[in-house]
């Protein structure tokens, strides 16, 4: 056998399956047991190399030497995962086993018949192994593999520690901040899993671990972030309610019931699965209850108009009436959504509000002169005047916007309004 072999070339030699072979001179012993047993799962062998005697160097202050017994071997195997040196002895072989995340350094020296590798670990140790052949290809390897590795772990670090910041800034309630980092975390651990699986199959079971556990903290807080984005949706859309801008509030409802879709489309462990079921199942409620909130508050506020005694408390009920209505009808009835209630009912309800608010301000005029006129309630009789002037003026002007044909107040209660206002005048003059 070659002292130096690429295994992915060459294929596996004996020594995998069998430690020792019988010869021409006898059974010859090289390990107490077969090389692939060292192997570990899905572990991929690159590089072996061998020695009679020289075994491995180690240095660690002192110089350890572990050299093969009689005639067995000490053999270099590098893998897609770690070099690990095996030496065979009659108590039982003895393996080292270097993570290549573990090698800082590795270099190797020719001589006339030989050439020596030496690793150096990040305790600072340093692993020296001899043989007769050219480890120069081994050591580009291994150079190679660690700087994988390397890089690998450090995007892992790099993914957690976004993850961490994707947190910190939900606690902080900034949603599109978290995002940033959440986005950051998975391009990192996607950038490190893409690395570790060019070593080939076993390297990602290595760190299979590591890496589910920083994808599952990437998904609970990328489930997170939209649990949280839709309640930023649900309180804008209940403000927005509020404020009778009911557009604004359906908008933000849709979304709010979007952003849990999502939180459910990311598999996390949380928040669960119920929690958002149940508060999407309540956005929804909210919002069916929204697209009939325009007719709704228009209905109740024409009811109280209806229910007033007073003339002048009519009018002010016939005045919001004819807000939410006119709010309701300027609603945008062509999207695919739709409110309750529809264009031509709230057209014709706005036309009766319009007509009987003309109605209840000429009542409150003609009571505010009646008031102006009662000698019992002298006492203010200009006031009562500019009252009711604002009634006809207001009635006046309804009609003209709404219902044109709508007769106006009549001269003489015009008429009226300003010979009570001379008269108070006067009266006010004469004390």
């Amino acid at each position: 056998m070659e002292t130096v072999i690429d295994v992915r070339s060459s294929g596996r030699p004996e020594i995998f399956e069998r430690a020792n072979t019988d010869g021409l001179f006898g059974r010859t012993r090289r390990l107490q047991q077969p090389l692939g047993q060292y192997l570990r799962g899905t572990e991929t062998p690159r590089y072996l190399a061998y020695n009679d005697r020289s075994g491995v160097v180690a240095a660690r202050g002192n110089n350890e030497s572990l050299t093969p017994a009689g005639d067995y071997r000490a053999y270099l195997l590098a893998t897609n995962i770690r070099v690990v040196f095996v030496v065979g002895d009659d108590n039982g072989d003895r393996a080292i086993s270097l993570p290549h995340e573990d090698i800082v350094a590795v270099h190797c020296t020719s001589g006339l018949r030989t050439s020596t590798l030496e690793i150096v670990t990040v305790d600072e140790d340093r692993w020296a192994f001899e043989c007769k052949g050219d480890l120069a290809p081994v050591r580009t390897f291994i150079d190679e593999a660690t700087q994988v590795w390397t890089r690998t772990l450090t995007e892992l670090d790099r993914a957690e520690s976004q993850v961490e910041a994707a947190t910190a800034a939900l606690e902080a309630a900034n949603p599109d901040a978290a995002a940033t980092h959440i986005t950051a975390a998975q391009e990192a651990l996607d950038s490190g899993r893409e690395r570790v699986e060019s070593l080939g199959e076993g390297a990602t079971a290595t760190i299979d671990t590591r890496l589910q556990s920083t994808q599952a903290q990437i998904d609970t807080s990328q489930r997170r972030r939209h649990v949280r984005a839709a309640e930023e949706h649900r309180d804008a859309a209940r403000y927005a309610w509020e404020d009778l801008a009911y557009e604004r509030a359906a908008d933000a409802y849709a979304q709010a019931s979007i952003e849990y879709d999502r939180a459910l489309a990311v598999t996390a462990p949380e928040p669960s699965v119920e929690a958002i079921t149940d508060a999407r199942d309540a956005v929804e409620a909210e919002y069916a209850e929204l697209l009939s909130a325009p007719v709704d508050a228009a209905q109740a506020a024409a009811g109280a108009a209806r229910a007033a005694t007073d003339p002048a408390a009519r009018a002010t009920h016939w005045e919001a009436a004819l807000d939410r209505y006119r709010t309701a009808y300027e609603l945008d009835w062509g999207r695919d959504r739709r409110f309750d209630g529809d264009r031509a009912s709230l057209r014709q309800a706005l036309a009766d509000i319009a007509v009987a608010l003309v109605d209840a301000h000429r009542e409150a005029g003609r009571q505010e002169l009646r008031e102006a006129s009662d000698e019992s309630k002298r006492e203010a009789p200009g006031i009562a005047c500019e009252d009711a002037a604002a009634h006809f003026e207001r009635a006046r002007e309804v009609a003209a916007e709404l219902v044109p044909d709508r007769r106006e107040p009549s001269a003489d209660e015009l008429a009226a309004v300003s010979e009570q206002g001379v008269s108070a005048e006067s009266a006010s003059k004469g004390r």
